[in-house]
């Protein structure tokens, strides 16, 4: 992907997020049960946390009270002023930054943690804008250090199932035929209407997502369904089915 496509895209991204209207329906605080369940086992006692995306400070907040160390980096500057706010409101520290996850000014192996919830990882541009921050987690990490996010799955059958199977069909006839359409990446979905809060994301299989992240130096601690984690059940083929959120759990090599 061309660097101008992936300014493009960020800067669409941005704008979604800088829209107060779509700032308020992320004001609500607490980790979901499965995110829960992944804290206790995965996140040593007393770790330094980044959490990405952190927007007004869903997760970020419950961590900090938990006794993390956590700072919270968005690329939407009003999601941070909001996360401010809030975190002000529930009486804890957290270190709020303004920054893009492909170009992270930490020092390396600066944390034991990194969080992107939400399936954040899906707004970044391309594969290209994938690996760059793949590989930014790994340099903040420190060795052994925990990455953890969640995805959709472009094969969960659920409503959205036919919008993600003509989506396909477009990208396959506009590659086949060259015509100019926006998605030119498989997965990529851009959304004109206004309704709609997503201008842009990329959803990937999950077996590309464990391959990009082999690929930056992680080796994967588990995966699994949302639904599953929370019933406390193990992956099975069914799994490849089901709606709802997927959790990586990888490991720093």
């Amino acid at each position: 992907m061309s660097e101008r496509r992936q300014v493009v895209i960020r800067e669409l991204v941005r704008g979604t997020y800088e829209d107060p209207r779509v700032v308020a329906r992320y004001v609500d605080i607490g980790l979901w049960p499965a995110e829960e369940i992944l804290v206790l086992e995965y996140f040593p006692d007393g770790s330094r946390v980044l959490d990405v995306g952190c927007g007004a400070g869903r997760t970020s907040i419950p961590l900090a009270e938990q006794g993390f160390e956590v700072v919270g980096i968005d690329l939407s500057q009003t999601m941070v002023t909001v996360a401010r706010q809030q975190a002000e409101l529930a009486g804890v520290e957290i270190d709020f930054q303004t920054m893009d996850a492909t170009d992270l000014q930490f020092p390396p192996a600066s944390f034991d943690v990194v969080l992107f919830s939400y399936n954040g990882v899906e707004l970044l541009p391309g594969r290209t804008g994938k690996i760059r921050a793949l590989e930014e987690f790994g340099r903040v990490l420190k060795e052994e250090g925990i990455f953890l996010f969640t995805s959709h799955s472009p094969f969960a059958l659920n409503q959205y199932a036919p919008y993600r199977l003509a989506n396909f069909v477009k990208f396959l006839t506009g590659r086949l035929l060259r015509l100019p359409i926006k998605e030119r990446e498989l997965g990529e979905r851009f959304i004109d209407d206004e309704g709609e809060e997503v201008k842009y994301l990329q959803i990937l299989p999950p077996s590309v997502l464990m391959r990009m992240l082999g690929e930056c130096g992680f080796e994967m601690a588990l995966f699994n369904t949302r639904q599953r984690i929370e019933k406390g059940q193990k992956y099975g083929w069914r799994g490849i089915f089901e709606d709802g959120e997927r959790f990586y759990v990888a490991r720093k090599k």
